[in-house]
This record gives structure tokens, C-alpha cells and sequence, in this order.
């Protein structure tokens, strides 16, 4: 069946952060079996002494990939790792393939988070708020970029009693430019101090971290053809074309009533 979103991803090249976790193995999965993508760049960081190749490898034993492998053999032919960490300088991604991504990278999906609600806010703003800065700057220097899809959070707004399909800068207490800058000039154990009066009406550095991150959208990715997508509860499936598995997958569920609400810029 045809469809727009089928001729979108048609021989396209999509660049991916998170995708380890839960809901990203689930994109690459979905892109895979469901469309003719080129070519999926995905940011991995070397772990317990093995490099992102033999990371990669394990794939291919992941039962989230296992109906796709049988159909497609070498569907996992068109995933290309590359060896970073969006918490370092420059996300840690060497010259060569930051090249690579300038050059050939059309889609861009920020997955890439820490969903720890009692993360040390120093750690929690460095993979939730800086990351996307960083991933701004490098979407910038993209040639070919047709869409930057940045994963947020319905409760990245949770102060709002019903959210709408824009920012909210009004409820952060400190612009993010300085959050970032206190958090540089600042020890962990200062920071986690001042951390009650920077969250103010936020519950945990989660929710606040991710407000930031959204704030850094808006402020720096205006000349980006950027959208927002908020998620709510990640849970279960019913059903679906796994016969006998259950696998995680974003429904629309939530005990607040919030919707997943995707924002245009």
C-alpha cells in the first residue's frame, strides 16, 4: 500500500540517537520493515570495554528484530552504528563521520535521554538539555535535512493542567542558557543544592530537564525544519503483527488525559 509516509522515507537517510532504548529499537524496527529507507545512522557508545560493532552485532539476536530478520534477512544490512556519546564534547562523533552525516543525512530523530525521574540534575541536563543543543548544531551544518524530529515528553509540561500544541517558557524559572552555564561553573554536589529553587513547580529533574531541552528547540532551532513529539505513558501492545510476544510500544494513554501532541515549528 502507498502512502505518503512510504514515499517520504523512500531511499532516505535517517540519523537516530537512543536507539538502544526501548522506543528507538522500535523506530528502527518500524523503518525497516515498513519502508524503504536507505540508510540508518545510529549514535552508539562504546560500554563495558566492547566497541559499538560488537554492540550492534548482539542485534541481531534481539527479539524486537526477530519477525523482521525472517521476512528480511539483511534488514539490518541498511543500520550503520557510529561510535559517540551525547554527553561528551561534540557528542564525541569523530571528523570522519560527523563528514558523513553532514553530507548525507536527510532525517533526524533525538531520541537520546536519561527517563530517570531522581537523576543528579548535573547528569540529567547533560543527556536531557545540552545533548539536543548539540544536536542542533550538527543538524545545522546538514545539507540535506528535511525534517529534525526532537523526542520530548507530554510531561515535560506537566505543570499545565491541559497542554496545547506550543512552548511553554513561561513556567521555567531560569532561561536555559544559564541552567547550562551554572551547571559548567558549578560542582555536581552546588548544583544539586540550588537544584530545588531552578526545578521551582517541576517534580524531579526529569520532567525539568526535558522542559529545557524544549526551550533550547525553540530558541535554536527555528531555522531548522523541526518538530517536537511528545509522547506520554510507553506501555504495552494489545495486539499486533507479533503473534505470540508483547512488545512496548507509544500509546495514548496517560492518568493526566494527555494526548502524544507533535509540535510544528
Amino acid at each position: 500500500m502507498s502512502s505518503e509516509i512510504l514515499s517520504f522515507y523512500k531511499d532516505k537517510t535517517v540519523f537516530l540517537t537512543g536507539g538502544t532504548g526501548l522506543l528507538g529499537k522500535v523506530i528502527i524496527e518500524k523503518l525497516l520493515r515498513s519502508t524503504d529507507v536507505k540508510r540508518i545512522y545510529i549514535l552508539l557508545r562504546p560500554k563495558r570495554g566492547e566497541n559499538v560493532k560488537g554492540r550492534f552485532e548482539t542485534w541481531k539476536q534481539d527479539q524486537v528484530f526477530e519477525v523482521l530478520l525472517k521476512n528480511k534477512p539483511n534488514a539490518l544490512e541498511h543500520v550503520t552504528p557510529i561510535s559517540g556519546d551525547c554527553c561528551a564534547p561534540d557528542m564525541a562523533i569523530s571528523e570522519a563521520d560527523r563528514r558523513i552525516l553532514i553530507t548525507e543525512v536527510q532525517v533526524v530523530m533525538h531520541g537520546a535521554a536519561s527517563v530517570r525521574f531522581i537523576e543528579p540534575l548535573q547528569q540529567a541536563l547533560n543527556i536531557n538539555t545540552r545533548a539536543v543543543r548539540l544536536m542542533v548544531q550538527l543538524a545545522k551544518e546538514m545539507r540535506r535535512l528535511e525534517a529534525f524530529v526532537h523526542v520530548s515528553t507530554a510531561f515535560s509540561n506537566c505543570v499545565v493542567h491541559q497542554i496545547q500544541e506550543r512552548f511553554y517558557p513561561e513556567n521555567i524559572t531560569c532561561p536555559v542558557d544559564k541552567v547550562l552555564d551554572l551547571s559548567d561553573s558549578l560542582g555536581g554536589e552546588m548544583v544539586e543544592k540550588i537544584a530545588p529553587a531552578l526545578l521551582g513547580k517541576y517534580p524531579n529533574t526529569y520532567t525539568y530537564t526535558k522542559a529545557l531541552g524544549e526551550q533550547v528547540i525553540q530558541e535554536e532551532a527555528k531555522d531548522l525544519p523541526v518538530g517536537i513529539f511528545r509522547p506520554a505513558i510507553i506501555t504495552s501492545m494489545f495486539s499486533s503483527y507479533f503473534p505470540d510476544k508483547t512488545f512496548s510500544l507509544v500509546k495514548k494513554y496517560s492518568p493526566l488525559q494527555i494526548e502524544i501532541h507533535v509540535l510544528h515549528i
